[in-house]
């Protein structure tokens, strides 16, 4: 039996601007389990209340972070493959998961060990990018998917590591979901998930509970999402006494806009304006 690994992640725009973000959004707005909403109101919000006005916005950020090899995400990933010999494919945007399937299945291909490059489960990520895999592949190969890796010993020591010996306190800022995602989670599970991260990594760490927080971020639109919210915690710390501060991103498993832009550049200007001394975001 001829065997392969493939890595999936939701992916990014081909290009920092508004035209690449505006086919980027529509197609990843639109698949079923980002949103979570029937059609009629995936197609009204998508097209009605985001498409008209994001894209302009998203673009400006992309232009931040872009790099002469293109988005740092993709970059990340790719050399990830090359390093595990595995092929790679994004559910939206470039390179295409249905080109990395398809050169499986030519290549005779009998089992595809897929790893979606989330550590915690969500409908959203994990459940997308499944489903599209499942749907290109149409049979053709056996398929494996590993499961969330939240508290895998490596995952947790690689995190635990970058912390250590950090005289600040420690924001832990996961990807949030909106509310209505997690009523629907049977048994709860990013949640909670999330919470055994931190609270694994700061054990490795010696970090102990008073030292971190934990907070999500990147909400998107007026429905309430997973709280705290970072953007609110990074306004009250200093107010707390706590001026110094190193933040770490566990969900996202390459560094991309969610890391670099909001966290990076909007997060560190809200906590400075707010009476901060020091940021830090650890890769």
């Amino acid at each position: 039996m001829k065997r392969a690994f493939l890595l999936v992640n939701t992916g990014s725009p081909d290009a920092p601007t508004e035209e690449a973000l505006r086919a980027y959004l529509k197609a990843f707005l639109m698949d079923p389990p980002v949103l979570g909403l029937p059609w009629p109101l995936r197609h009204l919000l998508v097209h009605a209340a985001i498409l008209p006005h994001r894209p302009a916005r998203s673009a400006e950020k992309y232009r931040r972070i872009w790099t002469p090899e293109g988005s740092p995400l993709v970059r990340c990933g790719l050399q990830l493959a090359e390093a595990l010999n595995a092929e790679i494919g994004m559910a939206y945007g470039q390179p295409s998961l249905r080109d990395a399937i398809e050169r499986l299945v030519a290549s005779g291909v009998d089992e595809i060990a897929l790893l979606p490059l989330f550590p915690h489960a969500a409908q959203a990520t994990t459940g997308a990018c499944v489903a599209a895999t499942k749907k290109i592949l149409r049979g053709r190969a056996r398929l494996r998917v590993a499961p969330p890796f939240h508290r895998h010993p490596a995952f947790i020591q690689m995190h635990a590591a970058t912390l250590k010996g950090w005289d600040a306190h420690i924001l832990f800022s996961f990807h949030g979901l909106p509310l209505r995602h997690l009523r629907r989670e049977t048994p709860p599970g990013y949640r909670v998930q999330c919470l055994e991260t931190a609270r694994a990594i700061a054990s490795a760490a010696g970090i102990p509970r008073e030292r971190y927080s934990v907070a999500f971020q990147s909400r998107m639109g007026r429905a309430r999402w997973t709280e705290p919210y970072t953007e609110n915690l990074l306004k009250q710390l200093p107010a707390q006494g706590k001026r110094k501060l190193a933040v770490t991103c566990p969900s996202f498993f390459c560094d991309g806009l969610e890391t670099l832009e909001e966290i990076g550049i909007c997060g560190k200007q809200t906590f400075l304006e707010a009476g901060g001394e020091a940021f830090r975001l650890l890769p």
